[in-house]
């Protein structure tokens, strides 16, 4: 039988464990923003906070995301040209994604060409990104940021609490996890597992 504290050993290295899975997949895997929610997530603790928690003390305003986002953002639409309309299409991909060159151009009410450019000068900075012809923003904590803070007034405690939520439910590992289906192979054939994206 194994001793007291081997078992609280192995129960406090699974902790970690999770604790390290949930920070990774909300910080999209990127050091800098795994880091923020670690070391937020070890300051909460005393009041048993959890990596979400953290990540919406973080994204509040006036908060190390919050300003680092507003950095990396503003830097990067400086860097490209036609700032306003590129900030339009960064707002139109923060409320929905991935989207397609036609569907952006009607939303933004540019011609599909025009539209094309300022696609091309966002993936230039980074900022967006392409795949099989639909846009999306490339950076999903970036995303989140700009549905918090590109509005007439700062988000409130609620709306930010909101949003995190809906963002850690989209990106936990169970969340993300391939769905398994019975699926019978052949007439008489026994049941057989499928994996589903």
């Amino acid at each position: 039988m194994a001793s007291p504290n081997i078992i609280r050993e192995a129960e406090t290295d699974r902790a970690h464990d999770e604790l390290a899975r949930l920070v990774h997949a909300l910080s999209d895997g990127r050091p800098a923003y795994a880091r923020m929610i670690a070391e937020m997530s070890a300051a909460l603790d005393s009041r048993g906070a959890d990596p979400v928690s953290a990540l919406s003390a973080l994204l509040a305003q006036d908060e190390p995301l919050d300003r680092r986002c507003r950095f990396s953002y503003e830097l990067r639409l400086h860097r490209a040209r036609g700032y306003g309309a590129l900030k339009a299409i960064l707002d139109i991909l923060a409320e929905q994604e991935p989207l397609t060159l036609t569907e952006i151009a009607i939303r933004l009410r540019r011609t599909p060409g025009s539209t094309k450019d300022y696609l091309s000068w966002l993936e230039d900075v980074d900022l967006v990104t392409v795949r099989q012809k639909r846009y999306s923003i490339a950076d999903p904590m970036l995303r989140l940021w700009v549905r918090l803070h590109c509005r007439p007034e700062p988000p409130s405690e609620d709306l930010v609490a909101k949003e995190v939520q809906q963002y850690a439910l989209a990106r936990l590992p169970l969340a993300a996890e391939p769905a398994l289906v019975g699926a019978r192979l052949d007439g008489d054939r026994k049941w057989g597992i499928i994996e589903i994206d």
